[in-house]
């Protein structure tokens, strides 16, 4: 009996000591990693980095190599692609999307050549520069200019080329390459807020009536009390949105 107690009071102490070890072990671990933190934000401080930046490891560096490379070689090929097509920049379209098209169903060929090649950038959601000849002269105008003929729409253009029109848009959108032409053009999550998609705003100054009350100067001159209003500059009585056209 008493040598069954000595060895209960052994196993007893055996334990107290083990639980004592592990405590000590866990307020020593808890120290060091005191430490860490604390020379961690040292080195940050010192080098001018914001709290929570890490060092990249070795696995970081060559992942980063890799994307790099990866970009790369698409910026190449882009260029490669880009070059296969007429340089023609229209006003504005130096790093973007120009498509000349028309909302008018008049003609149901030409408005649903347009629409597929809408359908697609949209499809690709990218912004571009929709400019309806329809509606703006101008538009059209400068359409003609550029091709140094009288065509109709749909007619796209990208990065300052000539890419075609819904025929080449839809052959280039089958073969891969129109996605390519595509990279690196801003992303579009929303319509515009200007004028959600409809390209053209009512004019301010006279409310679309395209026309203002004449000044007595011009009155006096050619007897009309009312003028065109020099904003909208057309009988719509309607102007660009500034920030989709």
């Amino acid at each position: 009996m008493k040598g069954m107690k000595e060895r209960l009071a052994k196993k007893i102490k055996l334990i107290t000591i083990v639980s004592t070890l592990k405590q000590g072990l866990a307020h020593h671990k808890s120290k060091i990693d005191r430490t860490i933190h604390h020379i961690r934000d040292e080195i940050v401080a010192e080098s001018g980095q914001r709290r929570g930046c890490v060092t990249p490891t070795l696995e970081d560096v060559y992942v980063s190599e890799q994307e790099q490379g990866h970009d790369l070689e698409e910026d190449k090929e882009e260029r490669e692609i880009l070059s296969e097509f007429e340089e023609n920049c229209p006003p504005g379209g130096e790093d973007s999307v120009v498509f000349y098209a028309t909302g008018l169903r008049g003609v149901r060929k030409t408005f649903e050549a347009c629409r597929r090649v809408r359908f697609l950038l949209e499809n690709h959601m990218v912004k571009y520069k929709e400019r309806d000849v329809s509606v703006d002269s101008e538009f059209r105008d400068e359409m003609w200019r550029l091709l140094g003929r009288k065509v109709t729409s749909p007619r796209l253009f990208i990065r300052g080329r000539y890419i075609g029109g819904a025929d080449e848009v839809v052959a280039l959108n089958e073969n891969g390459k129109l996605k390519k032409l595509l990279v690196g053009i801003p992303r579009a999550h929303s319509p515009c807020e200007r004028c959600w998609n409809e390209r053209f705003l009512i004019c301010s100054s006279c409310n679309g009536s395209s026309r203002l009350m004449a000044d007595d100067e011009e009155t006096s001159s050619n007897g009309n009390m009312w003028t065109r209003c020099r904003e909208c500059n057309n009988e719509k009585g309607i102007v660009r949105c500034p920030l989709c056209t």
